[in-house]
């Protein structure tokens, strides 16, 4: 950790830096577009559009159910994969724990030490944090009934834009739970 002024800045080691920018940003990106763009597909099957709202039941995608559901399972899976893949890494010697200072430390603590807990809690946050507002933009831009191309496209998008997000953050969590006291 370093001191910049008045503010602190999280300063990441070497290793940890290369592991967030090849694995938690350049590796996920590929995965996120080419996983979202999939299901996007596969959930509007046979649909010439894709209406910004439906009733589930009757109506296989929409724009804003599926963006909603993205904000939750997106960070909840990254949260299990991602953790298992860094604790591997730091099993094997090939990672180091991530030591913090103590005002991250603090708040890292505040997390879950369960994985899926913590996978609970990063896919509820941003469903909490991010869904209200991906909702009004939505409804605000009057996204309205869109192609099934464009619905693909926007999925894979989005889907690499919240990655690009919590992924890193998702890492640290990881990266750092061997270091912090222990929680429930």
């Amino acid at each position: 950790m370093t001191v910049v002024g008045t503010r602190t800045t999280l300063a990441l080691g070497h290793e940890h830096r290369r592991w967030i920018i090849i694995n938690a940003i350049v590796v996920t990106a590929f995965v996120n577009a080419a996983l979202n763009a999939t299901i996007a597909w596969v959930s509007s099957a046979g649909e010439r559009s894709v209406p910004l709202v439906s009733i589930p039941l009757f109506q296989k995608a929409s724009t804003l159910t599926d963006t909603l559901g993205m904000l939750f399972v997106l960070p909840f899976l990254t949260t299990l994969l991602e953790t298992a893949s860094i604790r591997r890494e730091q099993g094997l010697g090939r990672l180091a724990p991530l030591r913090l200072g103590p005002a991250y430390a603090r708040w890292l603590s505040r997390l879950p030490s369960r994985p899926l807990r913590r996978a609970a809690v990063f896919g509820l946050g941003c469903l909490v944090i991010l869904g209200p507002i991906c909702a009004l933009l939505l409804f605000g831009t009057d996204f309205g009934r869109i192609a099934q191309s464009t619905f693909v496209l926007y999925m894979a998008i989005f889907g690499v834009s919240l990655g690009m997000v919590v992924t890193p953050l998702i890492a640290v969590a990881a990266m750092a739970e061997r270091t912090l006291p222990e929680t429930q």
